[in-house]
């Protein structure tokens, strides 16, 4: 899981079924933003490393029974704040850079990004909503650059299983999974889970079995 988080500062912690990590700004600032990762205590000996980037990108390399997959969990900055968002992609960039070559890559979470439905050949494609935004418009410059599919993008589904965001009758969709060339092919499925009664809804992606069956990220 990829949950966002207002936890100030950073830390790991070990609750009853989890481990959570989380990322989040100083005790002397106000917790606009935060970012953690919870893995199933049965896990936690798979954990290889983790990264506290900033409060905004926090990144865990997870063993598999074959090589490592890297998750990134990531919070952007509000449309608007282009300063913050350049400095957004920038450390996800860097942290992008030292990663594995040999990895699988997923890049989850909050990219406030409205990425339309103009298709990019191999990162994203004509399914999900033709709103854009300046953050949509950043969103698919890294994914071009770091050869990372939006995976929400390219799996046909109802209006019901692609908006996670929805209130007084306006709906978004603002959180994406990104996947590299690695893991893309393994992917079955990306969309919207709707368990949850909240304005808020969360993403899954699930993957072949012959990836796995037991690790699905929500956030």
């Amino acid at each position: 899981m990829t949950p966002e988080t207002k936890n100030k500062l950073k830390d790991s912690q070990e609750l009853v079924d989890y481990v959570l990590l989380y990322s989040g700004v100083p005790t002397n600032k106000r917790a606009a933003a935060g970012i953690a990762i919870m893995i199933k205590a049965k896990f936690k000996k798979r954990i290889h490393s983790y990264v506290f980037a900033n409060e905004r990108v926090l990144q865990l390399r997870y063993k598999l029974q074959r090589g490592y997959l890297t998750l990134l969990a990531v919070y952007a900055p509000e449309e608007g704040k282009t300063e913050q968002t350049e400095e957004f992609y920038e450390t996800l960039q860097d942290q992008i850079d030292k990663i594995s070559k040999n990895d699988y890559i997923v890049v989850a979470g909050d990219y406030k990004a409205r990425v339309g439905n103009l298709p990019i050949d191999g990162i994203s494609d004509t399914n999900g909503e033709i709103t854009t935004n300046s953050n949509g418009h950043k969103l698919k410059e890294f994914a071009s650059i770091s050869e990372l599919k939006v995976t929400n993008k390219f799996f046909r589904h109802k209006e019901i299983h692609k908006m996670m965001w929805s209130a007084r009758g306006y709906r978004s969709i603002r959180d994406y999974i990104l996947t590299n060339k690695k893991l893309s092919p393994l992917v079955n499925d990306t969309k919207v889970f709707r368990g949850i009664g909240c304005h808020y809804r969360p993403l899954i992606i699930s993957f072949q079995n012959s990836f796995t069956s037991k690790i699905i990220y929500i956030y």
